[in-house]
């Protein structure tokens, strides 16, 4: 509702009433969040008779009652206000702030419906300015199609501001010019694909007959029952204690599908002109969009999972969202086949065929030498200790692996120097392809050490809004001509 307002004075608003059960859910994160900082008091009440009486029997109570006066108070104090160019914004119960976001500044706007706002038609509304971290609008509890309608207004004003061409402002209410939808099976495999157990599975296997004794010994306590029985052998044991963890291993395969399907179900993404904007989710269904011009990084990974699902995502940053660690911000395409991703990268005017060059052996030694500083002090450590002839075989074998490991490594590291692109592709078991504009450069630092220096090589590090890509053991002459081109394009205004 709204408070009157005489003629030419800011009209403030309220939120919906529902929104407090927003307010008290975002606390409830915030406490879960800080818990670490609250061990030593938990320790405290634990150790503290009758604290940890006082806590047992209105711990849940108080916890309760502060959440949601907490969030009643956050309610009450909480307003905001829409002028033609702005929105502002005022809030805070013992410290008041108030915040002012003019819609051409605006990067990022999101709308998002989480599952408690569907039945009463309404949504959250977050808009970010550009590289901005304090510059940030969250208006939680307001009708959806208001929601939208102010996101469509700051975008419009923002692209008003700064694009010259008109197809950048093209009515995202037009029929789409590109339009990708995922189904219910792709997202699953993207489940599948981000399950980070499967990720640390080929890790643990070296480790899996010391990791099924301590299952063993776990289990046998938690069920005593039937697992210690004597009535099983041990080879019946050992197939029961497999079983179990097969469950396990199945269950939590079951819950990374199912936050997966609650993320990006119904995936649909749209391109108008030059932006893009995707609508997703089961239970909160968020909409993200992102410009092309505004594009700072383009990330394509493949997991091993991926590979043998023949899968991979793509993520695209935008300025700021490396800069405050919110990678969950960034314009994601969830899982793409060989066809979808085909289409992706020519969308975002991405290389065809990329001219990747091999980097030098040089690239080797920082990892060579730390595998073998590594296990000359795991030698060191067991020979003190008095470990037997074997366990001393453990740092050799740790020192032929990291050596395999950073060949390999070294063998799949490819770089790409385009007119309009600077590319670079690595890694062992899956690969990681990121793509950085060479409009969105703000900075190149030209690297030399004194072993570099030595053999006629120099790095480079490429710096932008949303991301860094490091160039290692080039020549300094093709260094020096990379950097001198981007400097310059830099310096001419090409970039944001």
């Amino acid at each position: 509702m709204s408070e009157p307002a005489a003629a030419g004075e800011t009209q403030w608003q309220r939120v919906s009433p529902v929104a407090i059960l927003f307010f008290a859910l975002r606390g409830m994160r915030r406490l879960i969040s800080e818990a670490i900082s609250l061990t030593p008091l938990l320790v405290v009440v634990i150790i503290n008779e009758s604290l940890r009486e006082l806590a047992l029997n209105y711990g849940l109570v108080l916890a309760v009652a502060a959440l949601s006066g907490g969030a009643l108070l956050w309610y009450l104090t909480f307003r905001y206000a829409v002028e033609p160019d702005r929105i502002l914004l005022r809030q805070g119960v013992l410290r008041r702030r108030a915040l002012t976001l003019d819609f051409k500044r605006v990067q990022q706007a999101d709308v998002q419906v989480p599952w408690y706002y569907r039945p009463f038609g309404l949504a959250m509304l977050s808009l970010d300015s550009a590289g901005a971290s304090g510059q940030t609008v969250h208006i939680s509890g307001i009708r959806l199609d208001a929601a939208e309608a102010l996101r469509e207004r700051a975008l419009t004003q923002r692209d008003q501001a700064t694009a010259d061409r008109p197809d950048l402002a093209k009515d995202s209410t037009a029929e789409a010019d590109y339009v990708m939808t995922l189904p219910a099976s792709e997202v699953v495999r993207y489940g599948l694909m981000h399950n980070t157990l499967l990720v640390i599975l080929p890790v643990l296997a070296p480790f899996s007959e010391v990791l099924i004794r301590r299952l063993e010994t776990v289990l046998s306590w938690l069920a005593p029952d039937w697992i210690a029985s004597d009535a099983l052998s041990g080879g019946q044991r050992i197939t029961a204690i497999l079983a179990l963890l097969l469950a396990v291993l199945l269950a939590l395969v079951l819950v990374s599908v199912v936050l997966g399907l609650m993320r990006y179900y119904g995936y649909r993404l749209e391109r108008h002109g030059e932006h893009f904007r995707y609508r997703a989710g089961l239970t909160t269904v968020l909409t993200r969009s992102v410009r092309l011009s505004r594009v700072q990084m383009v990330t394509l990974r493949l997991s091993w999972v991926g590979r043998l699902l023949q899968r991979q995502s793509m993520l695209i940053n935008k300025a700021g969202d490396i800069a405050t660690g919110q990678d969950k911000e960034s314009f994601v395409v969830p899982v793409l086949d060989a066809k979808r991703a085909d289409a992706m990268c020519k969308e975002f005017e991405l290389p065809e065929a990329p001219p990747w060059q091999t980097t030098h052996v040089g690239v080797l030694f920082p990892g060579l030498i730390s595998w073998l500083v590594l296990s000359s002090l795991l030698l060191v450590v067991l020979f003190i200790v008095g470990a037997s002839a074997v366990a001393l075989l453990v740092p050799a074998g740790l020192m032929v692996l990291g050596s395999a490991w950073s060949l390999l490594a070294w063998r799949r590291l490819r770089l790409c120097r385009t007119p309009e692109w600077l590319g670079v592709r690595q890694g062992v078991v899956g690969r990681t392809t990121r793509w950085l504009p060479a409009a969105r450069v703000q900075s190149v630092t030209l690297k030399q050490p004194l072993w570099q220096r030595r053999l006629g090589r120099a790095s480079l590090e490429v710096r932008a809004a949303g991301g860094r890509l490091t160039l290692p053991w080039l020549t300094v002459e093709l260094a020096e001509q990379w950097r001198d081109e981007l400097l310059y394009r830099a310096a001419r205004g090409d970039m944001l």
